[in-house]
């Protein structure tokens, strides 16, 4: 059984009214705890809820850090051209030393979002199908063909840079698919143990079917911690969060949540480890995000000796 890599979503993104703390400082931190990765999700808008730029706050963590992975939680290319995406994420890559960096990809949503990048949500799929099919060759440096710009010239970016590990999420069996094809690996999310065991070995079929390896594991988990003896609660209030974030009903929602102290957190993220993740990205409130690091450092460290 692999080693897990247990990291945090780093506090860019939060609820209306939140106040975002400083990315630098709080990167520095988890590092500073133990924690193995920094992550952040890809948002143009959210409305009245704050969002930082990804690509942005990735770099202020590079910067700030010196050993601790970053990565995109996910990026969507779509909201942008195929060039500019891979200029991007070839940057960050660099910023990292071309080592720290892990990439996850999603189609997202559709919406406000791609409306207010100035294009539309309809072919997002096909768009982010095309930014990984040509991503390999841009970050090479080498003349690559733009899709949907005929009579214009190959785009060529420099400096040339490695690939990154690319995690793709997605439920749907196109997403399933688009990772047997193009990914490293495959970045669930709002799962049980179970169901999260049942994607990896539907992963490793489309897999086969592309004559590819079978993707490695790796799953978002949406929970809050708290230190012994004040749990009371917690489960049922972070559940809410998930009710009004995902329209989930309260009971499923209960059922998804990681909550409770170091020790119980440890037993959960155990579960997933034994159901094949590699990598394990824990998101937080960001009221809260101080403390659950620090507890979730504490986690790692248990659920590491319980698999040692």
């Amino acid at each position: 059984m692999n080693i897990p890599r247990i990291g945090i979503t780093l506090p860019s993104i939060g609820a209306p009214g939140d106040v975002l703390p400083d990315v630098a400082q709080a990167a520095r931190r988890a590092e500073e705890a133990g924690l193995d990765g920094l992550w952040a999700g890809d948002h143009l808008t959210l409305g009245e809820a704050p969002a930082l730029d990804s690509g942005l706050v990735l770099a202020a963590a590079a910067a700030a850090t010196r050993t601790i992975g970053i990565g995109w939680s996910v990026y969507l290319p779509s909201l942008r051209t195929v060039s500019w995406a891979a200029r991007q994420v070839g940057t960050l890559q660099y910023l990292a030393g071309n080592r720290r960096l892990d990439l996850g990809i999603g189609v997202g949503g559709g919406g406000t979002e791609w409306h207010a990048a100035g294009t539309t949500d309809a072919d997002r799929g096909r768009r982010t199908d095309a930014f990984l099919r040509l991503l390999p060759q841009l970050l090479a440096g080498r003349p690559t063909p733009l899709p949907d710009v005929p009579g214009t010239p190959e785009c060529t970016l420099a400096p040339a840079v490695p690939v990154p590990p690319v995690w793709i999420g997605g439920f749907a069996d196109a997403a399933l698919r688009r990772t047997a094809r193009y990914g490293t690996g495959w970045l669930g999310a709002l799962r049980t143990p179970d169901a999260f065991r049942a994607t990896g070995d539907r992963l490793r079929e489309l897999a086969a079917e592309e004559k590819r390896p079978a993707p490695r594991l790796a799953t978002m988990i949406h929970g809050a911690l708290a230190p012994r003896g004040a749990t009371d609660g917690l489960r049922d209030r972070y559940a809410a969060s998930l009710v009004a974030s995902y329209g989930l009903d309260h009971e499923t929602a209960r059922g998804l949540a990681v909550t409770g102290d170091p020790e119980q957190v440890a037993e959960q993220l155990t579960e997933f480890v034994r159901a094949g993740a590699e990598q394990l990205v824990f998101t937080t409130p960001v009221p809260d995000w101080h403390r659950c690091a620090d507890l979730l450092a504490e986690a790692r460290q248990l659920v590491l000796r319980e698999l040692s």
